[in-house]
C-alpha cells in the first residue's frame, strides 16, 4: 500500500527579516509535517527543494520526534549513507567526552547541550552534560564582568563534517528537546569590524549564508575563490585540539600549538580532503564560499582555470588568507541567531551554510538537543 502523502498539509512560510535591521536573506518556517510518519517521495522532494531554496528550515511541532525517525529523514538526503559524520574519527568521543552522548540504538544521533538530560532518555543513563565554554577555546575571551553583563560569543564557526576520509553532510538536523530560558544575551564579534553586537535568545544557534559570503567578495577574490582549493589536515579537530580560536570564532590563532602530523592517529594521504573554496547549490547553481577556517592545512591558489598555482603551506599565511575571504560577512547584520523553542527541528543546507553554537549562562538552565548528521555519499561540487 503506498505511503500517504503529507505534501498537502505542509505550509512553508519564508522568514520576514526587517531590512532596516539586518541583511539576512534566508530561512523559512515549516508547519504541518509529521516526521514520525513515513515521508513519501512527493513530500521529500518538496522538503529538499525548500532546504536548497531557503537554506534553513525551522520545522515546528516535532517535540515527540523519535531519533530513529530523525535519522530516517536525514538519510533521504544521502541514500545509502549510514555513518555519523565523525564516526570514522578515532578520537571524536575522547574530544567531546562530557559534552555529548550517543543514543544507544541510533548512534548517528548525538545528544548535545548542557545540564541534566531528561530522565529515561532513549536508553541513556542519567547524565549531566558540560556547558560549552568559549573561555577555554578563544585566545582572548570575554571577561567575567562582561559575561555577567550578558555578553556572549560564537564558539566555533564551521560547517559540519570530519574533513578527512568522509564527505561533509548534505544537511544538518538539530532537534530542540530542552531549551534554556532567560533574558536576551548580546552576541559580540570582536574582530576588525569592531565589537559587532546582536541581541539573541540564550542557547541560540548562529547561522550565516555562505552564498552571501561569496557575493561580498571583491571581483579579484571571487576569481581566486572560483579556481582555488584547500587541503584540510588529517584528523583535523585532534590536530587543533590544543589551539586557541580568534574572538569571532572564524579561525585559529597561529602559535605553533598544532599536534605534529606524525603524532596524530594513523592517517593516509589518499584520504585527505582537498576541496574547492566554492561549492554549488545543486538546485539553483548558486555559489557559496565554503572554507573551514580552523582546519585548513594548505591552500592551492589560482585566479583563472589555466592560471599558475600558488601553494601556501605556512599556517599563519593560510589562516590570514582564509580570514580575508571570510571576514566580510562576519558582522551582526549578516547573522541569524535562531532562538530554539522546544519541539523545533532546525534543518539546514550544510553544504551552503556556516553555523556556530553560542555560549549562555548556567542560570538559564539546561539545553538538550538531538543532532543527527551523516556523511554524504559524495563530496560537494
Amino acid at each position: 500500500m503506498p505511503t500517504a502523502t503529507q505534501v498537502h498539509n505542509i505550509k512553508i512560510t519564508p522568514m520576514v527579516h526587517d531590512p532596516k535591521e539586518t541583511k539576512v536573506d534566508f530561512g523559512a518556517i515549516v508547519t504541518g509535517l509529521d516526521l514520525n510518519q513515513e515521508v513519501d517521495q512527493e513530500t521529500f522532494v518538496l522538503m529538499k527543494e525548500a532546504i536548497l531554496t531557503h537554506r534553513l528550515l525551522i520545522v515546528k511541532g516535532q517535540a515527540g520526534l523519535h531519533p530513529a525517525n530523525q535519522l530516517k529523514f536525514t538519510q533521504l538526503f544521502s541514500p545509502g549513507s549510514v555513518n555519523f559524520s565523525h564516526a570514522l574519527d578515532p578520537e571524536y568521543k575522547k574530544r567531546v567526552a562530557g559534552r555529548s552522548a550517543t543514543i544507544p540504538d541510533v548512534p548517528q544521533c548525538q545528544v548535545l547541550g548542557y545540564g541534566a538530560i531528561p530522565k529515561d532518555h532513549y536508553g541513556l543513563p542519567d547524565l549531566v552534560l558540560k556547558r560549552a565554554d568559549h573561555t577555554t577555546v578563544h585566545k582572548t575571551p570575554l571577561t567575567q564582568e562582561e559575561l555577567d553583563e550578558g555578553y556572549t560569543r560564537l564558539i566555533q564557526l564551521h560547517f559540519d563534517g570530519a574533513l578527512y576520509n568522509a564527505p561533509p553532510p548534505f544537511i544538518g538536523s538539530l532537534l530542540a528537546v530542552q531549551t534554556p530560558k532567560g533574558p536576551d544575551l548580546t552576541l559580540r564579534f570582536d574582530n576588525i569590524h569592531g565589537r559587532g553586537e546582536k541581541k539573541m535568545m540564550p542557547g541560540s544557534t548562529a547561522y550565516f549564508n555562505a552564498a552571501m559570503a561569496y557575493k561580498l567578495l571583491t571581483p579579484e577574490q571571487q576569481d581566486i575563490a572560483n579556481n582555488s582549493t584547500v587541503t584540510y589536515a588529517p584528523h583535523a579537530f585532534s590536530w587543533i585540539a590544543g589551539c586557541k580560536a580568534t574572538s569571532d570564532a572564524s579561525s585559529i590563532v597561529s602559535e605553533g600549538l598544532e599536534i605534529p602530523l606524525e603524532d596524530l592517529p594513523p592517517w593516509e594521504k589518499e584520504r585527505l580532503k582537498t576541496m574547492p573554496f566554492v561549492w554549488h547549490n545543486p538546485l539553483t547553481g548558486e555559489k557559496a564560499l565554503m572554507t573551514h577556517g580552523q582546519c585548513a592545512m594548505a591552500l592551492h591558489l589560482k585566479s583563472s582555470p589555466d592560471g599558475e598555482v600558488t601553494e601556501v603551506t605556512d599556517l599563519a599565511e593560510v589562516r590570514r588568507i582564509l580570514q580575508e575571504f571570510m571576514l566580510p560577512i562576519m558582522k551582526p547584520e549578516y547573522v541569524y541567531c535562531h532562538g530554539h523553542l522546544e519541539g523545533d527541528l532546525a534543518l539546514w543546507y550544510n553544504q551552503g551554510m556556516w553555523h556556530s553554537i553560542t555560549e549562555f549562562p548556567e542560570r538559564c538552565g539546561p539545553r538538550t538537543m538531538h543532532q543527527c548528521n551523516i556523511a554524504h555519499v559524495e563530496d560537494p561540487k
